[in-house]
């Protein structure tokens, strides 16, 4: 699941991930939407068969690098106390 960086510069990141579950990437995507400096925020499938997708985040002026860190641990958050709602069920 490591992503290797295609592209970086200031306000674009371009990141491959072999193998990643488009369920998760969707995940990532939508909270990468909250960011009001997100200007695109989506992926493709290089090819179906090869397993590789794309990802593309480009923000208005904000460093593209900080943006996807910061909502990758937020996400890692949400997803924690998500989890111990779960178990409060039990």
């Amino acid at each position: 699941m490591e992503p290797t960086i295609i592209e970086s510069k200031k306000d674009l990141l371009k990141l491959s991930f072999k193998e990643m579950d488009q369920g998760f990437i969707n995940l990532v995507k939508s909270k990468l939407w909250e960011d009001k400096s997100t200007e695109i925020a989506g992926f493709k499938i290089t090819h179906p068969e090869s397993g590789e997708l794309v990802f593309t985040l480009r923000t208005k002026g904000k460093d593209a690098k900080k943006v996807w860190n910061d909502t990758l641990t937020s996400l890692s958050k949400d997803i924690s106390k998500f989890g111990i709602e779960i178990k409060k069920l039990k």
